[in-house]
C-alpha cells in the first residue's frame, strides 16, 4: 500500500515538476520580451522627443519674429507653458483618481529639476548667458508663483477656492508677459523663417505633440525595463516618473542651448516652473473638488513647495544677476540635483 501511494506522489511529481518548469520558462520569456518592448519604446521616445523639440524651437523663433514677441515670451509662454503639459496630465489624472496630493510633490519635484538638472546639463551643452529685462520679469513672476503656492499650502489643504486663486494668478501672469512682449523689440540673432504665421503655428503644435508623444514613450519604455529587471516600484515612482515629465523642458533647452537661443531657453525653464506652481497644483485642486476631496498638504509635501520656491528665486536671480551660466556651473548645479533626490525622496 505504501508503495503504491510512493509511486503516484512520484508520478504526481514527475508531471507536475516539468509543467512548472515550463511555466518558469514562459514567464522568463514574457519578461525578456516585455524589456525588448519597452527598451523599443525608450528608444523610439528618445529619437521623437530630441527631433519634435528641435522642430517646436525653430516653429517658436518664427512666431516670435512675425509677431513682433520677444523670444522670452515665447519661451515663457508658449514653449515653457507648452513643455509643462506632461506635469498637468499627470497631475489632473492622480487627481481624478483621488491621489491629487501627488500633483504637489509632481509639480514642486519638476520645478526643481528644471533649475537644477535640466539647466545644469544645457549649460554643459554651451553657456547661457543672462540677457536682462526679459528673464528679470520671468523670475518675478515664477518666484511670486511660488510664494503664493507656499503662502496657500501653509493652510494645510489645497481646495476650490486655492486652485482659482492659483489659476486666476496665472491668468494675471500670462496676460502681463505677452503684453509686455508686444512692446519690446524683437531681439537680433533670431533669424526669420519662411514660414507663414500659421504654418509656424502649425509646426509648433505639431513639435509640442511630438514632445509630449515622446516623453510618455521614453517614461514608459523606462518604467518597463525598470519593471522587467525588478527594480522596486518607489524607484519607479519617485525617480523616473518625476524626471520623465521634465523631459520636454530638457529636449527644448538642448536644442535651444545648441542654437544659442539663450532668452527663449530661459523663458522656457522659468516659464514652466510659474505654470507647474500655479497652472499643474490649480488645475489638480480643482479636479480633486470636483471628487467632492481637497489636497492635503503634509508637513513633507510643504517642505518640498518650500525649497522648489526657494531654488527657483535663487536660481532665477542667479540667471538674472550674473552673465552666464558656464559648463563648470552646469555640472555644480547638476550635482546638487543628483544629492537633493534622496533627500525629497525621503522628504516625500
Amino acid at each position: 500500500m505504501h508503495a503504491v501511494a510512493a509511486t503516484v506522489v512520484v508520478a504526481v511529481s514527475s508531471v507536475d515538476g516539468p509543467t512548472r518548469t515550463r511555466s518558469s520558462a514562459r514567464r522568463e520569456r514574457c519578461s525578456f520580451v516585455d524589456v525588448i518592448l519597452a527598451l523599443g519604446a525608450l528608444t523610439v521616445g528618445l529619437v521623437v522627443l530630441v527631433k519634435a523639440a528641435d522642430a517646436f524651437v525653430v516653429a517658436a523663433e518664427s512666431i516670435a519674429v512675425h509677431r513682433r514677441w520677444s523670444p522670452a515670451v515665447i519661451g515663457a509662454v508658449v514653449v515653457g507653458f507648452g513643455t509643462s503639459l506632461p506635469e498637468l496630465v499627470t497631475s489632473a489624472v492622480a487627481a481624478f483618481g483621488g491621489e491629487a496630493e501627488l500633483a504637489i510633490g509632481n509639480a514642486a519635484g519638476s520645478n526643481v529639476a528644471n533649475l537644477l538638472l535640466v539647466l545644469g546639463v544645457a549649460a554643459m551643452v554651451a553657456p547661457v548667458r543672462g540677457t536682462g529685462r526679459g528673464p528679470g520679469r520671468d523670475v518675478a513672476v515664477a518666484s511670486a508663483g511660488g510664494v503664493l503656492l507656499v503662502a496657500l499650502a501653509l493652510t494645510g489643504r489645497l481646495g476650490p477656492v486655492a486652485g482659482s486663486v492659483l489659476l486666476a494668478a496665472l491668468g494675471v501672469a500670462v496676460w502681463w508677459q505677452v503684453r509686455a512682449g508686444r512692446s519690446m523689440p524683437a531681439v537680433g540673432g533670431l533669424q526669420a523663417s519662411d514660414l507663414e504665421v500659421g504654418a509656424s503655428t502649425t509646426r509648433a503644435l505639431l513639435g509640442l505633440v511630438g514632445v509630449v508623444v515622446g516623453a510618455q514613450l521614453l517614461v514608459w519604455g523606462a518604467s518597463g525595463i525598470a519593471t522587467g529587471l525588478g527594480v522596486p516600484t518607489i524607484v519607479i515612482g519617485s525617480v523616473l516618473v518625476a524626471i520623465g515629465t521634465s523631459l520636454p523642458e530638457l529636449a527644448t533647452a538642448i536644442a535651444s542651448a545648441r542654437r544659442g537661443q539663450t532668452e527663449l531657453l530661459l523663458g522656457n525653464l522659468i516659464g514652466s516652473n510659474a505654470f507647474n506652481a500655479m497652472g499643474v497644483v490649480g488645475v489638480a485642486a480643482l479636479v480633486a473638488a470636483a471628487r467632492g476631496d481637497a489636497m492635503t498638504v503634509d508637513v513633507a509635501s510643504l517642505a518640498v513647495v518650500v525649497a522648489a520656491a526657494v531654488i527657483t528665486t535663487v536660481v532665477g536671480v542667479w540667471l538674472w544677476r550674473l552673465p552666464a551660466v558656464g559648463r563648470v556651473a552646469g555640472a555644480l548645479l547638476v550635482a546638487v540635483y543628483l544629492v537633493a533626490v534622496p533627500a525629497l525622496v525621503l522628504a516625500s
